[in-house]
């Protein structure tokens, strides 16, 4: 890490420790949270917003390694924020809106006035980009939507939406502006938006989006890891069963280890697929080949946290059942590991060979 960015881990650590208890200090549920408008706000003074987007667009002009940082922290301290979906939605609107409505957006959320995010599933079926159940009808002077998006996380608090849908010449890209939603349920209905891409592009650079959305995914599945680990490893160690501390028991030790081992080749993965992002933004193969070895580290030390933690692992008071929660959560947001393993092994069905580091 560069000394820039051990400041913005300390100032967000500040922030998050400022902010209070998460929910598991206090026996709520590991259900996902509402948008946190004073957390939002917090980390909009520092800066975190800002870090993606060029210094002409109103951001830092800083990089996903940076941005990373962020969100590492975040998966440690159990609090969760608009982080990578705000990412998302920016990307696209920076790639495919005019120069006056990326200024204006993009300039909104790094000064924390506008949050906009993306509206991209679709309820009872699997996740797709390619849109289905909306549908996008272009009018004499406007596009309107109509269909269904859901889950949409955070929807309530959306100043934009981003939506997918389906058009006569294949999935576009639209925002709506001002969505009036109560859930995370986005029903539309004739609802005017404007068309920022369809086609080719609009899938490109989704699918990109997507990537550096899933990067930020990965960084705070590994601050969550890192804090199931130790939180176990506490555990074990002042634990006592017959007398003794339960890192006695070599078993129990070995399964520690295994954590550990995983964990780590998360955290590589995860740092390279973040310089990977700064530097090349549209390879997407990187980014799926370490979603699926997070998802599988995620899994894991999830279900290991747990485990050795004995019956307290699972009730709402103890930390380690919320941590594997969130866990869960990230391993399903955008496809699953199935879903990314297809998607990776149609890439690369035209290779004679393929370097796992390149």
């Amino acid at each position: 890490m560069t000394d820039e960015q051990k400041a913005l881990r300390d100032a967000v650590r500040g922030v998050l420790r400022r902010h209070g208890s998460p929910a598991a200090e206090d026996g709520r549920s590991a259900a996902p949270p509402p948008h946190d408008a004073t957390l939002w706000e917090a980390l909009v003074e520092v800066g975190v917003p800002a870090l993606a987007w060029a210094e002409d667009d109103g951001g830092v002009g800083a990089g996903i390694t940076d941005l990373a940082v962020v969100a590492t922290e975040l998966g440690r301290a159990r609090l969760q924020v608009p982080l990578a979906e705000t990412l998302v939605a920016g990307t696209i609107v920076g790639r495919l809106a005019t120069d006056e409505t990326r200024r204006e957006i993009l300039g909104a959320l790094s000064e924390g006035s506008a949050l906009p995010l993306p509206a991209l599933d679709e309820p009872l079926r699997r996740w797709s980009p390619t849109p289905t159940d909306v549908t996008a009808a272009e009018g004499p002077d406007s596009w309107t939507l109509s269909g269904t998006k859901a889950p949409v996380r955070y929807a309530p608090a959306a100043t934009h939406l981003v939506v997918s849908a389906a058009t006569p010449d294949g999935s576009g890209l639209f925002l709506v502006e001002r969505p009036e939603v109560a859930t995370e349920e986005v029903v539309l209905d004739g609802t005017p938006a404007t068309r920022l891409g369809e086609g080719p592009q609009a899938d490109r650079v989704l699918r990109e989006a997507l990537s550096l959305g899933a990067v930020l995914l990965y960084h705070e599945a590994v601050g969550a890891m890192d804090e199931a680990l130790r939180l176990t490893s506490d555990y074990l160690n002042t634990r006592e069963q017959f007398g003794v501390p339960l890192a006695r028991f070599q078993t129990l030790t070995q399964r520690a280890a295994d954590m550990y081992v995983e964990l780590e080749l998360a955290r590589s993965s995860a740092l390279y697929a973040a310089m990977t992002a700064d530097d090349e933004p549209e390879d997407v193969d990187t980014v799926l080949r370490t979603r699926v070895v997070v998802d599988r580290a995620a899994r894991h030390i999830g279900r290991e946290a747990i485990q050795l933690h004995g019956g307290i692992g699972v009730t709402a008071e103890y930390a380690v059942g919320h941590l594997a929660t969130r866990l869960a959560d990230i391993t399903r947001t955008w496809g699953d590991s199935r879903t990314h393993l297809s998607d990776l092994a149609t890439r690369i069905a035209d290779r004679g060979s393929v370097d796992v580091l390149a």
